[in-house]
């Protein structure tokens, strides 16, 4: 069950990442690239040394909404797999938080995987806010 819930949530986010990366690359100036190619490198180095520096700050926005993304997701596992030992054995913070919750009626545990789960998503919040501020201030 939990290569079904990965394929469909790679499936899900495939487009948004597509989207952002094809923008990052769009936006490469295409001098570098030229230079690069005129002063002798080969396409992996162009790639290595020109492409994906320049794209970086794309690919690490991708990679923060993915992770908090991620330590969010709650519906696929609910959804695909509604048998509740499936679910024990694909589950993760939210659906616990929401089992311990509403399930079992525990109120006060599902309220502290909540917060476990705040503070698990805040430090990839904070960066991406630190970094979006920079990048406005420049």
């Amino acid at each position: 069950m939990t290569p079904a819930i990965i394929a469909a949530y790679i499936w899900i986010w495939a487009g948004f990442a597509m989207v952002l990366i094809s923008a990052g690359l769009s936006a490469i100036p295409r001098d570098a690239l030229e230079a690069a190619r005129v002063d002798g490198a080969t396409e992996w180095q162009v790639f290595r040394r020109v492409t994906i520096p320049l794209v970086r700050p794309v690919l690490v926005v991708v990679l923060v909404t993915l992770v908090i993304n991620v330590l969010k997701i709650f519906d696929l596992v609910y959804i695909l797999a509604p048998d509740p030992a499936t679910q024990d054995r694909a589950n993760v913070v939210a659906l616990q938080m929401y089992q311990t919750a509403f399930a079992r009626q525990n109120t006060g545990l599902g309220s502290a995987l909540a917060v476990l789960l705040f503070v698990l998503v805040l430090p990839a919040m904070l960066y991406n806010v630190r970094r979006l501020r920079g990048d406005r201030d420049r």
